[in-house]
């Protein structure tokens, strides 16, 4: 009796591994909406700015940024500007 209820256990295991394995999301090499944000004097060094941080999210993603827009506000004091972005994986 003993026995069967190991076997029984064993099959019920493995059925429930190989239902975790199949219904692991297919989306792992997708790509990921990221913004960065910048400021500064003027809308060419809010946008440098910006830029950099959105590289560096990139980068800690590990991929790579395309399909960039940039949104520019005049503040008191200079610019704040936000720059949208998709980053997808690096082919090897």
């Amino acid at each position: 009796m003993i026995r069967r209820t190991h076997l029984i256990a064993g099959a019920a295991i493995g059925v429930l591994a190989a239902a975790l394995i199949l219904a692991l999301p297919a989306e792992a090499g997708t790509c990921s909406p990221i913004m960065g944000k910048g400021r500064g004097p003027d809308p060419a060094k809010a946008t440098t700015r910006a830029q950099h941080d959105l590289i560096q999210q990139a980068a800690r993603l590990g991929g790579k940024v395309s399909q960039q827009s940039v949104n520019c506000k005049k503040i008191d004091g200079g610019f704040v500007c936000k720059m949208t972005a998709v980053a997808c994986p690096k082919k090897s």
